[in-house]
């Protein structure tokens, strides 16, 4: 309920600005670069696997940077870096030789990506509402070694897991994409503001989708 009120408040907000946008003359853009400092406001999830292992996964925000060229007036093409860390509580269910036992434990989940985007901006004002959509390559670290008690478990970030592995924790690598919107506001001729809503997909089978709410502050080179 929470995300769709949200996702409400930015569409109004962006049928308002356009509504009432404001006389600007910006800068051109064309064949320029800007640098971004970027916020990932991510919601807390739930997920349950269907051998009875749990993810319950904490809402947290993440960090990154980026580049991108204007190819045209309106529309970018760039490079992002992002990271962020997640706690979470999870739970084991015990395998052959190890029936009927679970495993509760909490540690942080680390999150990297880097990933290339395009933003579409419409319009010519101080407020430009904007489409947006990347594609990633993701890390994901669990932060804790699996199968601690030794035996066989069913983990719900890698599946079923036997031995014992206490040098190294488990991780994950997938492709990821995501489609938003949001509202774009300069600030000055070289400054701006980017505040938007984006849904996440992934190949991570404990959180194979994300809500993220980004807010970033660039400036134009």
């Amino acid at each position: 309920m929470k995300r769709w009120l949200l996702i409400t408040m930015i569409l109004t907000l962006l049928l308002t600005t356009v509504a009432h946008a404001q006389s600007w003359t910006p800068e051109p853009r064309k064949d320029r670069w800007d640098f971004s400092i970027m916020t990932r406001y991510s919601w807390s999830m739930e997920h349950t696997d269907d051998n009875g292992s749990k993810l319950d996964l904490d809402s947290d925000l993440g960090w990154g940077f980026g580049f991108s060229k204007y190819v045209k007036e309106n529309f970018n093409l760039g490079l992002t870096f992002s990271w962020h860390s997640s706690y979470y509580t999870a739970t084991a269910v015990g395998g052959e030789g190890n029936e009927g036992e679970t495993h509760t434990y909490s540690n942080v989940l680390s999150t990297s990506a880097i990933a290339l985007y395009g933003d579409y901006m419409f319009g010519s004002g101080k407020f430009q509402p904007y489409l947006t959509g990347n594609m990633a390559w993701a890390r994901a670290n669990t932060n804790v070694t699996a199968d601690i008690d030794g035996g066989c478990y069913y983990y719900p970030y890698v599946g079923y897991v036997c031995g014992a592995w206490q040098s190294e924790t488990y991780g994950d690598d997938s492709f990821a994409y995501s489609l938003g919107l949001g509202l774009r506001m300069s600030l000055s001729a070289s400054a701006f503001i980017k505040v938007g809503y984006e849904h996440t997909w992934t190949g991570f089978d404990a959180f194979d989708t994300n809500d993220i709410l980004r807010v970033d502050l660039g400036f134009l080179l």
